[in-house]
């Protein structure tokens, strides 16, 4: 992950501005603190990195996850509460957390609905991953619960539930973000259109260290044509720089409709790299 002067297509430079004076001033607390010295003499990888990259710091200003880089620069771990910063239909309907919305086919959603609100809920989600991600020799399968951190903060699942895949009697308890809560936590399954919807934005970070991203790719603008079975590819991202050699492996949301509906996967296929745990 490499570090860029400027930002573009509509991410806030300002909030990227501001983590940075946060992480400058001495004497802070705030969990956004970044290494500005690193000994590369008992640095454990060939590459450390001595600041949050920018992709990085989408986290830091996201208000759900602390992103802490290690002092050898070699790995950055993320806490995440566990919750969203956007609304659902899934925050109690007495609306004390401000971000409850009635659901978008009432009838539907409340005959499916999942047990539970997000409030009900306390949970913290813990990864560490290293600042530089490689590909495997082999592919891993996906785990049940979580598989990684969205910007938003709430975990991301795969294309199960329970023991089977993601059924349309399920879908249709998902909120507007493709998400629900259950077992013990509100996740993603889909899409979510709070974050990204049909565009390249970040979505959230894998356990195996590599970001995903939205259907379209930054690179062209379009939806890309050479991704592997994971939906990665290697190209240039928002947060690289433009250069052929900057170009850096990710995923991307699945661009494959599914049950013939406005339903995308976020992660259907397997982990690339190897997976850290989220726990």
């Amino acid at each position: 992950m490499k570090m860029v002067n400027c930002k573009n297509n509509g991410v806030l430079l300002g909030s990227v501005i501001s983590a940075l004076l946060l992480s400058a001033c001495s004497g802070s607390s705030d969990s956004t603190d970044t290494v500005t010295e690193v000994d590369s003499g008992t640095a454990s990888c060939g590459s450390p990195m001595t600041e949050l990259s920018s992709a990085l710091l989408e986290f830091v200003a996201a208000p759900n996850v602390t992103v802490v880089l290690s002092e050898d620069g070699c790995t950055v771990a993320l806490e995440s509460a566990g919750k969203p910063d956007h609304t659902s239909s899934y925050w109690d309907s007495g609306n004390d957390s401000g971000l409850y919305v009635e659901p978008e086919d009432a009838t539907l959603f409340d005959a499916q609905r999942s047990p539970g609100d997000i409030e009900d809920y306390i949970n913290d989600y813990n990864l560490t991953v290293p600042v530089s991600p490689e590909l495997a020799s082999s592919s891993s399968a996906t785990p049940l619960g979580a598989i990684g951190i969205s910007i938003s903060g709430a975990p991301i699942f795969n294309d199960s539930e329970g023991n089977g895949d993601v059924s349309l009697g399920v879908i249709q308890g998902f909120d507007r973000n493709g998400a629900h809560t259950g077992p013990q936590t509100y996740h993603y399954h889909l899409e979510p259109k709070a974050i990204s919807y049909d565009d390249d934005s970040l979505v959230g970070i894998m356990a195996d260290g590599f970001l995903i991203f939205g259907r379209r790719c930054y690179s062209s603008a379009d939806y890309p044509t050479d991704l592997d079975e994971s939906n990665g590819h290697a190209s240039v991202t928002l947060y690289t720089g433009s250069g052929a050699e900057d170009a850096e492996y990710h995923y991307h949301v699945s661009t494959e409709q599914y049950l013939n509906g406005d339903y995308y996967l976020i992660f259907p296929g397997n982990f690339q790299g190897t997976p850290g745990d989220i726990n």
